[in-house]
């Protein structure tokens, strides 16, 4: 049986036992006050007493437990280390009790008495076999300590059919323990079905779950895309109604530059678009390699250089000889939709990119002097759809830093944004440093 279901079976039976166990309680200390005073002052009084305080101090101790299992119900760890163990040992010394009981009262008890005695022995055993469960189970030791303790006391007095009671004793126990066996091996089958129909259901629902927000986020993509494409695209059949055939190029440049900015605007759309499908799909593979910061930067600023002259805002680089262990592409695109971030969204004048080696891991800034995020958008910003408070009039699908957190996972990095030193925003991409990227990649 599986240790995890088994854990879940003793668990599930012990709370049931023991809450319930308060009408054995009772039935017991009435059966050891009828015994108490039908056998007072008949019995060896040292033999009674042993037999009598044994008896009390474990209805005391069993019912001083119920109480407080009650009041405050433990864990499931308490439980198996600790109840589980305790009650087992109770019904152990229970057992024990008894089995010596017989020492007790038989030797003083007429035919008659000896009788019922033996039907409440048999009876003992039958509670014991009805009633333990697989976490309390110790109805052989009752079956041996209590039949066997009969048995010797039977072969030793010598009443009338003492032989065929010697034979017919053990064959009673081993039939309980038979039964018990095999009942015990149906609800322990049922219990462990049970269990797998609920971790079935639990993860059922997690799956659907998942299901329902991928269904979510596909369908906020479809709906982001139809309305922010929609915006540059206008744009553009606007500025190509202003572009007369025939016209002078000064009176054309106005249009044509809105057309340009326009369809630009659609192609960085449609390519994050792209950018998020591919990620999304897992088809895209980092092929790792080592190359100065120089050759990122100047990736950058080729295809960035001219968004940000446009925008006013001038990129600084510092850094250019640090060591980097990427793949080029993916981490020039990832650094690219931080800057184009920053040119959008920022509202400053200058970008800083930088690489700094630092222990293990190699960082890359990105840090603007704008406007900075709103209370709250560092948690969030990384999420797919998800843009920060103070957006720029571009908008956009909220897919840009959302690529660039799973292209830099893709490289066994990290990413991740913090205010700037002054003002703005700064954030930075953390990837293993050269000479450790090697045992980074054995890892994963």
């Amino acid at each position: 049986m599986d240790a995890a279901y088994r854990d879940l079976i003793l668990v599930h039976e012990a709370r049931t036992e023991l809450k319930g166990s308060i009408a054995a309680w009772f039935v017991l200390a009435s059966v050891t006050a009828f015994l108490a005073f039908l056998f007072a002052g008949k019995a060896d009084p040292i033999r009674f007493t042993l037999w009598l305080g044994t008896i009390a101090t474990l209805l005391l101790a069993w019912l001083a437990a119920w109480i407080t299992f009650v009041r405050r119900t433990p864990t499931d760890e308490a439980i198996l280390t600790r109840w589980i163990p305790s009650a087992k040992v109770g019904m152990v010394v229970c057992n024990l009790a008894t089995a010596g009981s017989v020492w007790v009262f038989l030797p003083v008890s007429d035919p008659e008495l000896r009788a019922l005695l033996f039907v409440l022995f048999a009876w003992y055993l039958i509670i014991q076999f009805a009633a333990a469960t697989e976490a309390t189970q110790v109805l052989n030791s009752a079956v041996i300590s209590v039949l066997g303790s009969l048995t010797a006391w039977l072969l030793i007095a010598r009443p009338p059919y003492f032989a065929p009671l010697a034979l017919m004793l053990p064959m009673f126990g081993a039939t309980l323990m038979a039964i018990r066996r095999f009942i015990r091996q149906a609800v322990v089958a049922s219990r462990m079905a049970q269990a797998a129909a609920d971790q079935a259901r639990d993860e059922l629902a997690a799956a659907l779950v998942d299901l329902e927000r991928e269904r979510d986020a596909k369908t906020q993509f479809i709906r982001a895309a139809s309305h922010d494409l929609q915006q540059p695209l206008q744009a553009a059949s606007l500025f190509l109604d202003r572009v007369k055939p025939g016209a002078r190029a000064a009176e054309q440049a106005a249009a044509v530059g809105g057309l340009r900015r326009a369809l630009t605007a659609a192609r960085t759309l449609v390519a994050s678009m792209l950018d998020h499908l591919k990620l999304e799909g897992g088809v895209v593979v980092a092929d790792m390699a080592s190359f100065p910061a120089a050759e990122l930067f100047e990736r950058v600023l080729l295809t960035q250089g001219p968004a940000a002259a446009e925008a006013g805002m001038r990129i600084s680089v510092a850094g250019r000889s640090v060591e980097l262990h990427a793949d080029g592409l993916l981490l020039a695109r990832a650094v690219e939709n931080l800057v184009a971030n920053a040119i959008r969204h920022s509202g400053g004048r200058r970008i800083v990119m930088g690489a700094r080696a630092q222990g293990e891991w190699t960082f890359i800034w990105v840090v603007d002097d704008g406007q900075g995020l709103s209370p709250g958008d560092e948690a969030r910003v990384f999420a797919p759809f998800a843009q920060g408070a103070r957006v720029g009039s571009e908008g956009g699908f909220g897919l840009g830093l959302a690529a660039t957190r799973n292209l830099v996972e893709l490289m066994h990095g990290d990413c991740g944004v913090r205010p700037g030193v002054t003002r703005g925003a700064a954030f930075w991409i953390a990837l293993p440093a050269a000479a450790h990227a090697l045992s980074v990649r054995c890892a994963a």
